[in-house]
């Protein structure tokens, strides 16, 4: 039972959760994302990638090696994404990521959406005042991967699992407590045939009256 338990809660507990599943910028302008995670993975590497599907995501950049447009800061319960010098040909969708070696890494999604036009006369004349250096993907160790189930399908599986583990624990229970439940019934009518033979075998004999001759 405790194993079920085990396993319930880390198939259905997010261990990386983004801050919005959609991100708005401008062009030449700057965006920040903040991956929420549990403090029991703090010194776990962490990483940026880019890719509809979570298994064919790109590393972008990563917690030992940030590039000039991406900047990545460990709290230890938060992980910062800070992309700077954006362009519409970066629209599209990211993942953020916490590696583990001998399981399934945990992974939440977001949308950036880059478009055209600034706040006002103080951000545009800022952007212009910006040089911005175009970089290459500064993490040497790619994690492209082939996957041909989209998000929402992946999340519908793993509620099914969650749902089905549920349904499994539900009944494990309820045949426990009903096996439990018969054992005392039968031990309880052991007892009372235990205390009913006594009772009989401890009665006292009456005597015979005598016959008069």
């Amino acid at each position: 039972m405790q194993l079920f338990v085990v396993l319930l809660g880390a198939l259905c507990t997010d261990a990386m959760v983004m801050d919005g599943k959609v991100k708005e910028a401008f062009v030449q302008d700057k965006a920040s994302v903040t991956c929420s995670y549990d403090p029991f993975y703090k010194d776990y590497p962490k990483y940026w990638c880019r890719g509809y599907y979570r298994n064919d995501c790109t590393v972008i950049a990563s917690t030992s090696n940030s590039t000039d447009c991406v900047a990545l800061k460990d709290t230890g319960m938060k992980f910062i994404i800070t992309l700077t010098c954006l362009a519409k040909e970066d629209t599209g969708w990211y993942w953020c990521g916490i590696q583990r070696d001998y399981a399934r890494d945990y992974m939440d999604y977001t949308e950036l959406v880059v478009v055209d036009g600034v706040r006002d006369t103080a951000d545009l004349q800022r952007r212009q005042n910006r040089t911005c250096k175009d970089s290459g993907v500064g993490y040497s160790g790619n994690r492209s991967r082939t996957c041909h189930q989209p998000v929402i399908l992946l999340r519908l599986s793993i509620l099914s699992i969650c749902i089905l583990m549920m349904g499994m624990g539900v009944i494990t229970t309820a045949a426990v407590l009903l096996k439990r439940k018969r054992i005392q019934k039968h031990h309880w009518g052991k007892v009372l045939i235990k205390l009913g033979d006594h009772s009989l075998g401890s009665s006292p004999m009456v005597p015979k009256p005598l016959q008069s001759r």
